[in-house]
């Protein structure tokens, strides 16, 4: 998002509203200030919002929300500010996605779906396009909320008139998968064209995929492999972990292995946490193909992986535990195992 990348201060007007003028502390709160002297001005912010400044509470809960302050966002923090925040205090909602965001980690006990669908589709009404996604994200797979596909798919074509390059990936991938919208694979591939030249990262690797496959364009590997590779030099770590898969599989030919480059890929997907990147960086492990062989380590990175529900990372770990294979043998764990990923398959191939 573009606010941060700007100075702590103008991070704060810029998503509540608060300039250091209605709250003179800001002028004091810099991101590379000594960290006793941050929280010090942290500590004044947080006692003018106890004592009932809505202005301090907006800044104050901003804070926690984007880990300045040490206590994580929840109602109470904003008190009275909440129910001003429709106003809105801050651009186009952004106070209230930022809300949402801190609700939603992937991993960690804090996760609450309802409560993150709350606050994105608040800030949403606002017409904050990244709210309009992400609380369409959640209407379209029924997470912290009813599903509701036409009206996921309406945020979606709304955020796209913003000329928001992720909304029409999304709208791209209705048009593929006949979700909400007529199949149509040419459509498709136009929407993700539109949006990798926005500079939507994302859409560059689905376009590799349809490459790939040939779906409503005439297969041609290198042509995938070029939007592939793109997509990796770019941060896209679903990208990274086909790029590992061309090198570990190699061509159609069984040509082009290179089991170390496929490492390389891999691990740099699973440093960003890739569930793929992290399964098949454990795959490579726990053969032995392309580094050396370490049960170990292959069962940290199926662990790491199963977090974000793979199945495959799931089965495997049920084997570990059941065989007492880099672990020792534990059939409880390895019964839940196998009942997770049994659950996660029929997900999958639902």
């Amino acid at each position: 998002m573009q606010w941060e990348r700007m100075s702590l201060p103008k991070q704060v007007e810029f998503v509540t509203g608060v300039n250091s003028k209605q709250l003179p502390e800001l002028k004091q709160l810099k991101i590379k200030a000594p960290k006793d002297q941050q929280q010090s001005i942290i500590r004044q912010i947080k006692q003018t919002a106890h004592e009932g400044d809505y202005r301090a509470q907006c800044v104050a809960g901003f804070l926690c929300c984007v880990g300045y302050a040490k206590k994580k966002a929840h109602k109470k923090i904003y008190g009275n500010a909440v129910g001003r925040l429709d106003v809105p205090i801050g651009p186009e909602g952004t106070l209230l996605y930022a809300i949402g965001d801190d609700y939603f980690p992937v991993i960690g006990g804090r996760q609450d779906l309802e409560e993150a669908a709350y606050w994105y589709r608040r800030s949403a009404a606002h017409m904050y396009p990244q709210a309009q996604i992400l609380y369409g994200d959640c209407l379209f797979a029924g997470e912290g909320v009813e599903p509701n596909i036409d009206e996921a798919v309406h945020l979606y074509e709304e955020a796209s008139k913003l000329n928001n390059a992720m909304a029409i990936r999304r709208l791209g991938d209705c048009a593929y998968l006949g979700i909400g919208a007529v199949q149509d694979l040419k459509k498709a591939v136009e929407y993700f064209k539109t949006a990798a030249r926005m500079g939507c990262r994302d859409a560059l690797w689905r376009l590799g995929d349809i490459y790939l496959q040939g779906d409503g364009v005439e297969k041609n590997v290198h042509i995938a492999e070029s939007f592939y590779e793109e997509a990796a030099d770019l941060g896209v770590a679903s990208a990274m972990c086909m790029m590992g898969d061309r090198y570990f599989y190699g061509d159609a030919d069984n040509t082009g292995t290179d089991l170390k480059k496929a490492v390389k890929w891999y691990k740099r997907s699973a440093e960003l946490e890739d569930e793929w990147g992290l399964f098949a960086l454990g795959m490579c492990y726990y053969h032995g193909r392309g580094v050396e062989k370490s049960h170990k380590k292959a069962l940290k990175l199926f662990l790491r992986a199963s977090r974000y529900g793979c199945p495959d990372a799931l089965w495997y770990l049920a084997s570990c535990y059941y065989n007492g294979i880099g672990t020792k043998k534990n059939k409880k764990k390895a019964y839940n195992y196998y009942l997770e990923a049994v659950k996660m398959f029929a997900i999958y191939n639902s």
